[in-house]
């Protein structure tokens, strides 16, 4: 498929955020509870330093008693490596577990990782939905040769499932991806203006509009293959076009 697939070098201190992200709960009394996680208190070119916060509480969630500093966990940058400290041996534990998942993280991509990459390639294929929840889709044949590759790299992961099946060239056939195709305009209508309506944050919204260009830009690939009346798929994609425009200038303002 490619090296341009390939995710980004995974950095120390993001692998380090990562094994540092997990929280714990343990009960150690009658309707009495200790909520443990980590918290950044410092970061600079050389390290990276978080803190273990245990909180008791009790069930209905008030905090009885607070500790800002039941195990610590500093990554040295320069040395690769995490020093640590600790207070009880419910935070040992803790901070240990916490160097064990860097030492994984620091030389293994994680699941959502993956997922990324899986979902880039399979949106270069321009993939129209043929299910509201996804999981199957069609894909234009010229994209033949770069499905397959993509099929024996799915396949190839523990889990790992993918097939294709080759639709015959038939009016149905092409009705059922016409509509298919009307309804992902449709779904990506709206998403562009509940992210405008909902505030979404500057991220999630940019990643929303991005998604409706390249829609947008896909749907040109799909004129040679849908049929019947291409009006309203052609004003959804000038709607669409309206609405990432005008998102992404209050976003400039």
């Amino acid at each position: 498929m490619g090296e341009g697939w390939t995710p980004k070098e995974i950095r120390l201190p993001d692998a380090f955020r990562r094994a540092t992200s997990a929280k714990f709960r343990r009960q150690v009394a009658d309707g009495i509870y200790e909520n443990y996680l980590f918290r950044e208190v410092a970061s600079d070119k050389f390290s990276v330093q978080r803190n273990l916060v245990c909180e008791t509480v009790d069930t209905r969630g008030k905090r009885l008693d607070y500790e800002g500093t039941a195990g610590t966990v500093v990554l040295d940058k320069k040395l690769v490596q995490v020093n640590v400290s600790h207070t009880t041996a419910m935070a040992e534990q803790l901070v240990q577990n916490a160097v064990i998942r860097f030492d994984v993280y620091k030389n293994n991509y994680g699941s959502n990782t993956l997922r990324t990459v899986m979902m880039n390639i399979l949106k270069s294929m321009l993939p129209t939905p043929v299910r509201v929840a996804g999981g199957v889709y069609f894909i234009p044949q010229k994209f033949e040769d770069q499905l397959n590759a993509y099929t024996t790299f799915v396949r190839s992961l523990e889990k790992g499932e993918a097939e294709i099946i080759p639709l015959i060239n038939t009016k149905d056939m092409k009705g059922m991806v016409t509509r298919k195709l009307s309804e992902h305009l449709q779904d990506t209508l709206e998403a562009c203006e509940a992210g405008v309506v909902n505030q979404l944050k500057k991220g999630e919204l940019k990643a929303i509009l991005e998604d409706a260009k390249r829609v947008v830009e896909d749907y040109k690939h799909y004129e040679s293959i849908v049929t019947g009346d291409l009006r309203d798929m052609e004003s959804k994609c000038q709607l669409i076009r309206f609405k990432v425009a005008a998102a992404l200038k209050n976003m400039a303002e």
